[in-house]
């Protein structure tokens, strides 16, 4: 598959208690056919979102939207197509 990799790492710093959490963590490499940087920048700027949000939703919308489409087979994904193309369709118009 072509398209930009990334390396995505994930660290637990705490629990919801506020407790320190010791070395757990999650490291993966994704492809995307987009630069998610890219997008990160764009939805900072059209988003008025704080900042850890916009990040967190336009690397989290990228990496669902890609297995989305790499797996679009799935019936659950089938079944949320539309709904995914519409909220796209909404946020390019921003």
């Amino acid at each position: 598959m072509k398209g930009h990799l990334y390396k995505v790492t994930l660290e637990h710093i705490e629990d919801a208690k506020g407790l320190p959490i010791d070395d757990n963590s999650l490291q993966f490499e994704a492809r995307n056919h987009d630069d998610i940087f890219k997008i990160v920048e764009m939805i900072k700027i059209k988003m008025d979102l704080e900042e850890a949000d916009a990040v967190a939703f336009a690397v989290g919308l990228k990496l669902f939207g890609e297995v989305m489409l790499k797996n679009r087979d799935v019936e659950l994904f089938k079944q949320f197509k539309p709904h995914m193309t519409d909220f796209m369709k909404q946020l390019k118009k921003l």
